[in-house]
C-alpha cells in the first residue's frame, strides 16, 4: 500500500456503513476501531501490534467490500430495494434503463421493475440476498425458501406472449437462484462460499465477536504482564525459557493450521535462541505459511476460470503469483487465464516458462507453454511442448488436438 501519488496513505472508515452490523473477524473488527481517518498504515500497525504488510492486507480486504476507502470521497453503497408502507418495492436511486422500460411487452410496469432490478444486482447480491435465506438457516430453511424463490422466477409463472429483453433476464435470475440453491444445500460448497465472503452479522454473532476480542485483549495483557515479571528478574535466562515457549507455541500453532502465527512464534524463538531445531522449524514454516497464504486466491481463481470470468480469474492468480512467485500452479493458471482472455501471449509467455520450470513433470505446464508458443507463432516450440505434455500424460485429448492442427491443420 505506502502513500503514493495516487493513493494516500490514511485509511478512512465509510460513514454510511454500521460497523456494528458487519461480520468482521477479531483482527478486521478491531484493526476498525482504531481507524480515525487521521492515522497512516504504518502508524496503525504499531498501534494494533501488527507488522505493516499484515496490516495492508486487512486493509486491502476492507477496501474491496467497500468498508475502508482511500482520499477525500468515499463511493456511494449499491443500491437495495425495500418494502414501503404500500406493500409496493422502493428501490431508491436505483435508475433503470430507459430503453428497457419503454419495451412493449406483456408486463406490468412494477413486474419490469423487479425483473430489471433484480438482474442488476446478481454480480453483487450473496447466495443469501438472491434466496433471502438467513446466513444461519439449516438445509431445510435453505430448500423451503429456495422454493419459494423458484416458484417466483421460474419461466413458466412468465409464459406470456411478448416478453422481449425480458424473456433473457427472467432465465438468469431463474438460473442464478439455482446456483445459489446449488451451493448453499451442499455442506461442503457453503463452507468454501462462506470462507469466501463478508457477511452481514446478527446481533448475537457481534455480541461474540466483541466477547472474543475482549477475551483477547484481557488474556494479552496478562500474558505481557507475566513475562515483564519474569524477565526483570533473569533476562538472559528468561529469554532463553521465553524462546522455549515461543518453539512449543509455534509447534501448537502449527499443528491447529495458524502458519502466519506459528512462523512469527518461531522466528521470535531462534531471534531469543540460536537452536538448530529452532531456526529448521522457521524455514520449514516459511514454506508451509506461503501456500496457505496463497491457497485462498488459488480457489477463488479456479472458480472463476470454471465459469470462464477470465478478467476475475486473471485477478485471482495475479494475487497468488504476488503472494507466492514460486508457485508453479498459479504461474501455468495466470498464463492460461491470459491466453483465454485474448491477452498478448508476451505477457503470458513468461508465467508459463516459469511455470514449467517449477513444475518440469507437470502436463498441464508444458500444454499452457505450448498454447503460448502456438500464440505466438512458434509452431515448432509448440509442437515440442505438446508433445512433451503427451509423453507425461498419454491420453492428454487436448495435446493430441493441438498437435494434430499443427501438423495438418484441422
Amino acid at each position: 500500500m505506502g502513500a503514493t501519488q495516487d493513493k494516500p496513505d490514511v485509511p478512512k472508515i465509510r460513514q454510511d456503513v454500521d460497523l456494528t452490523k458487519l461480520g468482521l473477524t477479531v483482527d478486521e473488527g478491531y484493526l476498525t476501531s482504531r481507524i480515525d481517518g487521521r492515522t497512516s498504515v504504518s502508524d496503525l500497525a504499531l498501534v494494533v501490534g501488527k507488522a505493516e504488510a499484515d496490516v495492508e492486507k486487512v486493509l486491502a480486504r476492507l477496501e474491496k467490500v467497500g468498508v475502508v476507502y482511500y482520499g477525500d470521497d468515499a463511493p456511494t453503497q449499491n443500491p437495495s430495494a425495500k418494502r414501503g408502507d404500500d406493500g409496493k418495492l422502493d428501490y431508491g436511486s436505483f435508475i433503470f434503463p430507459v430503453a428497457l422500460m419503454q419495451e412493449q411487452v406483456d408486463l406490468s410496469e412494477d413486474e419490469k421493475k423487479r425483473i430489471a432490478f433484480f438482474h442488476a444486482h446478481l454480480e453483487k447480491w450473496t447466495h443469501y440476498e438472491l434466496l433471502q435465506a438467513n446466513r444461519k438457516d439449516d438445509t431445510k430453511a435453505i430448500k423451503r425458501v429456495y422454493f419459494a424463490r423458484s416458484k417466483e422466477w421460474h419461466p413458466d409463472r412468465f409464459r406470456r406472449g411478448q416478453l422481449g429483453s425480458f424473456k433473457k433476464m427472467i432465465d438468469d435470475i431463474f438460473k442464478q437462484v439455482q446456483v445459489a440453491y446449488g451451493v448453499l444445500s451442499n455442506d461442503k460448497k457453503r463452507e468454501d462460499y462462506d470462507e469466501e465472503h463478508i457477511f452481514m452479522a446478527g446481533d448475537d454473532e457481534l455480541a461474540e465477536m466483541l466477547k472474543r476480542q475482549k477475551r483477547k485483549e484481557r488474556d494479552a495483557k496478562r500474558e505481557e504482564e507475566r513475562k515483564a515479571r519474569r524477565l526483570a528478574k533473569n533476562p538472559i535466562i528468561k529469554r532463553i525459557s521465553q524462546a522455549k515457549e515461543l518453539y512449543e507455541t509455534a509447534q501448537a500453532k502449527r499443528e491447529s493450521g495458524e502458519l502466519l502465527e506459528a512462523l512469527r512464534a518461531a522466528q521470535t524463538a531462534a531471534a531469543f535462541d540460536s537452536r538448530p531445531e529452532y531456526d529448521a522449524l522457521v524455514e520449514t514454516l516459511k514454506a508451509e505459511a506461503g501456500e496457505y497464504r496463497v491457497a485462498p486466491f488459488l480457489k477463488r481463481g479456479l472458480a472463476r476460470e470454471n465459469m470462464t470470468n477470465w478478467r476475475e480469474a486473471i485477478e485471482a492468480f495475479e494475487d497468488a503469483v504476488r503472494i507466492a512467485p514460486e508457485n508453479g500452479q498459479a504461474r501455468v493458471r495466470l498464463a492460461y487465464n491470459l491466453l483465454m482472455a485474448g491477452r498478448d501471449p508476451q505477457e503470458a509467455n513468461p508465467h508459463a516458462q516459469k511455470g514449467v520450470q517449477l513444475l518440469p513433470d507437470d502436463p498441464e505446464a508444458h500444454f499452457v507453454l505450448g498454447l503460448c508458443y502456438e500464440r505466438g507463432g512458434m509452431a515448432k516450440a509448440a509442437a515440442r511442448e505438446h508433445s512433451r505434455a503427451l509423453e507425461l500424460k498419454p491420453n492428454y485429448k487436448e495435446a493430441k488436438k493441438r498437435l494434430r492442427e499443427l501438423k495438418w491443420g484441422f
